[in-house]
């Protein structure tokens, strides 16, 4: 983990057209998922309505990238990997699962002969794996592949490593009411049943022609009405590092299947001379106000990402405000990292927070805005995380990992009131780091994240450990999520492979 700091539902039988025509009136969900894509809501607050179990047993161990081994000997033995939360929905249970082929370099880590390793993921396949809960195992129900693939790691010949210095970007569906929503090639995105895994349509808001410079980038967002949100860049294809980009759009389709999208042109200021045009980050999600009239996005330039900026967009696509990450009279200097996975967070009070890198230190700042744009705060570690948000007693809370790399230790747990001001911290009993990049927290505030040390922590208001369970080594193993179904099991990503624990 250190060397990324150091490289700086229902009717799922009826058509599309029956199911818009029943529903175009009201456009409201039939029902909520239990986990429905990144930071379980559209609202990003990874705060679950259930009970979590108490991490009693392993009750599933699922092998999702097969190609960990590989992977990691390419790379010092780091997994440089974000991957999907895994999605709950009721008995189902959906994964990415990655197939195809992986080319390894000779030797491993030499990048020869090229392409190989990571300048040849495009050779994987990706696809959304459902998963079914039978007499108390996960059994596979269907398999839906895709011909999505990453942005590529370097320029051509593996020239220019300032691309994504081999962490390989997140691939990340999302669910509402009884569909999945999958990203595909050349800027589309994929209808899919949610029961059988049987195509719905495939969307294009670019036409027919499939341009595969063109790449879907980070999670899927899905608001309340379902409305589907999500970032498409085109790259170049001769030099996607070292020449500028060749547009980025943030695009919508709307609950009856309408495309719309907007140029980050229009919605980002212009950028420094020579900085290359504004783009979102390559992993950041799109956040949806509660009311579902504001879209919270991040962009920056393509050849710096000091030149950064937080986003507000109206639901009709028109730009609402832009802030820049230089705040607080220029004494904070966040960066919008490619490498990094946070996404905008919602807060209660209709605020939002996003974490970035910092400049002057191997940490990051947690950077607190009102919903009209204005800077109110900030916490000394943000960055690659998405933090969760417990409500509780008419306020709220932040609860984020908080790494002190540049000291060596200690690594926290950090829980924050409203103001982002430290209310408790629950240090590593290991000294590891924690490698969760969007912990989970239950009904009554019980936290839930994952370490370098291998195990699954669960951790008590006031910052008292409720529980943990070894699942495997995990050094370098990748920054996770965490989700939580229903019931109260568990979900937890560990060195390419899911676990589910709990009690029963």
């Amino acid at each position: 983990m250190m060397r990324k700091l150091m490289l700086f539902g229902l009717y799922v039988g009826l058509s599309l057209a029956a199911w818009s025509a029943i529903h175009a009136a009201e456009a409201v969900p039939l029902t909520q998922p239990d986990w429905a894509q990144w930071g379980r809501t559209f609202l990003h607050e990874s705060a679950s309505d259930a009970v979590g179990q108490s991490p009693k047993k392993k009750l599933a161990d699922i092998t999702f990238d097969q190609f960990v081994n590989q992977e990691k000997a390419e790379t010092s033995n780091e997994l440089l990997a974000h991957y999907q939360a895994p999605l709950v929905d009721g008995n189902l249970v959906l994964t990415e699962y990655k197939t195809g082929k992986y080319v390894s370099c000779n030797p491993p880590g030499s990048g020869q002969p090229y392409p190989c390793g990571p300048n040849a993921w495009d050779k994987e396949i990706w696809n959304e794996r459902a998963f079914q809960w039978q007499n108390g195992s996960l059994k596979e129900l269907w398999n839906f592949a895709t011909d999505w693939k990453p942005e590529p790691n370097t320029d051509p010949g593996g020239q220019n490593e300032d691309g994504l210095f081999d962490w390989e970007p997140v691939f990340h569906a999302a669910l509402w009411n009884g569909f999945v929503f999958v990203p595909g090639a050349g800027g589309t995105i994929y209808q899919v049943n949610e029961a059988d895994g049987s195509l719905v349509k495939q969307f294009n808001p670019f036409g027919q022609k499939i341009n595969k410079n063109r790449y879907v980038s980070a999670p899927l967002t899905v608001d309340a009405h379902g409305n589907v949100y999500y970032n498409v860049i085109e790259m170049n294809h001769a030099d996607p590092w070292s020449l500028d980009i060749r547009g980025a759009w943030l695009v919508k389709i709307n609950h009856e299947g309408k495309m719309k999208k907007v140029s980050y042109a229009t919605i980002a200021p212009a950028s420094c001379p020579g900085c290359g045009s504004q783009r979102p980050g390559i992993n950041l999600a799109p956040a949806v106000s509660a009311d579902g009239k504001t879209i919270y996005t991040g962009s920056l330039a393509h050849f710096d990402p000091l030149d950064a900026y937080m986003l507000a967009v109206n639901s009709d696509l028109t730009p609402k405000w832009q802030t820049s990450l230089t705040v607080d009279n220029g004494q904070i200097v966040g960066a919008i990292f490619d490498l990094s996975s946070s996404a905008p967070v919602v807060l209660p009070d209709g605020n939002v927070i996003l974490g970035v890198l910092s400049t002057d230190t191997d940490r990051g700042h947690m950077l607190k805005f009102s919903s009209t744009g204005q800077y109110l705060a900030q916490f000394d570690f943000g960055w690659d995380d998405t933090p969760a948000v417990y409500s509780h007693d008419g306020t709220y809370s932040v609860i984020t990992k908080d790494n002190h790399y540049d000291e060596g230790g200690p690594y926290y747990i950090t829980q924050l009131n409203s103001n982002l001001q430290i209310e408790w911290q629950f240090q590593s009993p290991s000294n590891k780091e924690w490698c969760v990049n969007a912990p989970a927290v239950d009904k009554n505030g019980t936290v839930y994240a994952d370490s370098e040390d291998g195990n699954i922590y669960v951790i008590k208001q006031g910052g008292k450990l409720k529980g943990a369970m070894f699942l495997q080594l995990a050094i370098g193993a990748a920054y996770t999520p965490v989700a939580i179904g229903r019931d109260g099991k568990v979900y937890t990503l560990n060195n390419g492979d899911m676990f589910v624990v709990g009690k029963q």
